[in-house]
């Protein structure tokens, strides 16, 4: 049976393997202009959407393992996992500033913002 030493370095192996993934084909085409990251930072119930996708079988068994509305929890990581990149806990890759380009992002708001105020 492989140690935890060698999980550790598959799982190191993959999350590299994904983040180059996401600085090729995700980072700077997939998210639309004007989104300006999640609605909340804190859990509510919010309208939900409908999606059809294929995740391996292991974590769908994993998921439904732990009880009813487990794809209320898959949101949840989904969550935690956006809210760990804002807060620059981790990185969606080895060059995000995931920080600075929020910060950018708000501060080009905050200026619309102002103008729309001054042309009233």
């Amino acid at each position: 049976m492989p140690s935890k030493r060698y999980y550790d370095n598959e799982m190191q192996l993959e999350l590299d393997e994904l983040q180059q993934n996401l600085r090729r084909d995700w980072l700077d085409k997939s998210l639309p202009d004007d989104w300006d990251g999640i609605l909340s930072w804190e859990r509510i119930d919010k309208p939900k959407t409908r999606v059809t996708i294929r995740l391996d079988e292991d974590m769908v068994k994993w998921f439904r393992k732990l009880g009813p509305n487990y794809s209320r929890r898959i949101n949840s990581v989904l969550r935690i996992y956006w809210l760990a990149l804002l807060a620059g806990h981790i990185q969606a890759h080895d060059k995000d500033n995931t920080i600075l380009r929020i910060g950018l992002r708000a501060r080009e708001l905050q200026q619309d913002l102002q103008r729309r105020r001054v042309g009233e």
